[in-house]
């Protein structure tokens, strides 16, 4: 049986939205929730328990020296991503704490980028069901040639919100 939380609830209201519809108003949301992530104008395309895709425009505020997406950038769409899949499947008990990031640049982008976020169930079921843990999220990031300009991990843990309280 599938648990649902706050985020995964929120999510569920907005199913019966049509897609253009609903990717505003989850990007909107989300970006009230997380400033940061509504500064950089990260665009939300698909929210599942299981997969989370998102994407942000080559757009001025985002851009380096050479105008392309910013190093920063390209790393908080990752962590972005690899953040709201674990968190669509942690109980409202607990919260998720990025643990490590290790990116890989290995190209300059190109335009736009897409993250695509992916947990298996087996994952799910583990931050599901365990206090707390850590988990390694996989997350692809392609731009608009379709190639990943750079390759990363991010370590996610989760922890009962009672266990921060008596540290």
């Amino acid at each position: 049986m599938t648990q649902t939380n706050k985020l995964s609830k929120l999510v569920k209201a907005t199913s019966k939205l049509p897609q253009g519809i609903r990717s505003t108003v989850l990007s909107k949301t989300f970006g009230r929730v997380v400033p940061m992530v509504g500064s950089a104008k990260i665009r939300y395309i698909n929210v599942t328990a299981s997969e989370v895709e998102i994407t942000i425009a080559n757009h001025k505020a985002m851009q380096n020296h050479i105008g392309q997406l910013h190093a920063c950038a390209m790393a908080l769409l990752a962590e972005t991503a690899t953040g709201f899949v674990t968190a669509m499947n942690v109980p409202d008990s607990a919260i998720v704490l990025i643990k490590s990031i290790n990116i890989d640049y290995k190209r300059p982008s190109k335009g736009a980028m897409r993250a695509i976020a992916t947990l298996t169930p087996e994952q799910q079921q583990q931050i599901r069901e365990l206090e707390r843990g850590e988990t390694l999220v996989k997350v692809t990031l392609t731009d608009e040639s379709g190639e990943a300009p750079i390759q990363c991990e991010m370590l996610w843990a989760w922890v009962a919100k009672s266990y921060l309280k008596n540290k």
